[in-house]
Formats: structure tokens, C-alpha cells, sequence
């Protein structure tokens, strides 16, 4: 009985070890297919752009359907809002404006089918770092346009060799805001904490950079013993 125990407790060990690690890592790209583009939101949890508590979600889009790659969600603006980098807006409400806003928590959902994936488990991280940067062109005091530029760190939350997301970075549009008084369209990611508005995105040029400190192979345990021999 007690060998069956400590060969249960090997397998769940070793199940543990292997499970949500990428099987490949590197760099993915939407220039060479491995990363697809995405769709974001960001609710105004707090009533209003910029303000501490708002919240991204974005998931990857393939033309048809949110979410089959990747979703990123749960970034918060920190307690210092969105921060005023510089303005041109004139006092008819017209010219640029540019702000920097850093976010706080955040979850990562990669699909197993992913081209850093197994085919079996999808990996779960968590996010450490999110900046963004934002232009906003207005007209009479509306947003016209905005681009962005975002740039994400995180960890691979049950992955224990050590694997990190160095950087997820990449682009986003505005291209619907609740001032233009047009009607949302579908298919973009809902805004999160119960926020009854916010802005839409179209993410593009995404890249993401994943490194592992230790190679991912599985091994036998016959082969493992030829390591120590």
C-alpha cells in the first residue's frame, strides 16, 4: 500500500510540474501567423475616461469570433489615473493630447492551440506590468481618433521552470466612443466591472516574447537517471 501511495504521489507531482508550461517558447508575432490580433474594451468603471479603476479587456480575433488564442483582462488604471504627457488642444477644443496611464493586476488566458502550445492544456498567467500610451486627436472637445501603444509584462502562473511573459506589445485604435453617438457594434469584448460604458479598440501588430529559464521537455524516468549517472 504504502509504494502504491508514493507512486500516486509521484504521478500528481509530476502532473503538477508539467501542466500550463509552454512547449515552445520565443517570439510570436502577427507578422509571421502565430499571434492573431485582437479586440479591446476599456469600461469606465469610474464614470469617466482615465480614472483609477477602469479596466481593459481584450481578446484575440479571428474574424469571426472573440477569444479563440488569447484574452487579457482584469487591468485596472492604478491610483493616479491617466496622466497628462502633453496638449496642443486649443480653447475650441481642438488639437492632440497625449496621456500615460499604468494599470494594476491583470489575468492571461493563452489557448493550448496556440503556436507556444501542447494541443492539451491551456496556460494561465498572471500580469505584472501594463503601460499605456495614448494620442487622442479631438474636435470641440470630442475624440476623433486615438492610437495607443501597450506594453505588458506577466509570469505563466503554474509553470514552475521559470517562464515569463518578457513582453507583450502592441497597438490599438479607437473606433468606438459613446460622445459620437453611434450605435456599438457587436462582437467586441464587454466592459468589465459592471461599467455601463467605455471606449472599443481594434488591436493590431501584436507581439509577445516567452521565455522559459529551463527547457520544457518531459522526461522518462529512465532518462532522467542517465543525467546523474
Amino acid at each position: 500500500m504504502k509504494s502504491l501511495f508514493t507512486v500516486l504521489i509521484l504521478i500528481l507531482v509530476a502532473g503538477t510540474v508539467t501542466a500550463g508550461c509552454p512547449s515552445v517558447d520565443g517570439l510570436f508575432t502577427y507578422a509571421d501567423g502565430s499571434l492573431m490580433t485582437g479586440r479591446a474594451s476599456e469600461g469606465w468603471c469610474g464614470g469617466n475616461p482615465g480614472q483609477p479603476g477602469n479596466m481593459e479587456n481584450a481578446y484575440s480575433w479571428d474574424g469571426a469570433a472573440l477569444g479563440t488564442e488569447w484574452h487579457i483582462w482584469g487591468m485596472a488604471v492604478d491610483a493616479a489615473g491617466a496622466q497628462l504627457l502633453y496638449s496642443t488642444v486649443d480653447a475650441s477644443g481642438n488639437g492632440l493630447a497625449a496621456y500615460g496611464t499604468n494599470y494594476d493586476g491583470g489575468q492571461v488566458w493563452l489557448s493550448k492551440d496556440g503556436a507556444w502550445g501542447d494541443g492539451t492544456v491551456d496556460l494561465v498567467g498572471t500580469v505584472n506590468y501594463c503601460r499605456v500610451d495614448i494620442q487622442v486627436t479631438y474636435s470641440n472637445f470630442v475624440p476623433v481618433q486615438a492610437n495607443s501603444n501597450i506594453m505588458i509584462t506577466g509570469s505563466i502562473d503554474e509553470c514552475e521552470n521559470g517562464c515569463v511573459i518578457e513582453y507583450i506589445v502592441t497597438n490599438a485604435a479607437l473606433v468606438w466612443h459613446p460622445s459620437w453617438g453611434t450605435v456599438m457594434p457587436a462582437d467586441y469584448p464587454g466592459f468589465l466591472c459592471g461599467a455601463l460604458t467605455g471606449e472599443l479598440f481594434d488591436v493590431c501588430c501584436p507581439r509577445m516574447s516567452i521565455s522559459c529559464a529551463i527547457p520544457n521537455e518531459i522526461y522518462s524516468w529512465g532518462s532522467m537517471k542517465t543525467l546523474y549517472r
